[in-house]
């Protein structure tokens, strides 16, 4: 299972990763405003919230 890693210094909470991913690992926390990772186990390591966070907060580390 891949190691999603969001810094959350970086993360802005813009919810560009929750709009990206295709297997819905991503929201965005309400208490945070910033994102948390909720279906991690789901990641099918497309890398598209990689690409698309423009902040570039995301990290996935494959197995």
């Amino acid at each position: 299972m891949p190691k999603i890693i969001v810094d959350d210094d970086k993360c802005t909470g813009c919810g560009t990763c929750v709009d990206v991913c295709p297997s819905g690992v991503f929201e965005l926390n309400d208490a945070t405003g910033k994102t948390s990772r909720v279906n991690e186990d789901e990641c099918i390591e497309c890398l598209a919230c990689v690409d698309q966070c423009p902040e570039t907060a995301i990290e996935v580390q494959g197995d």
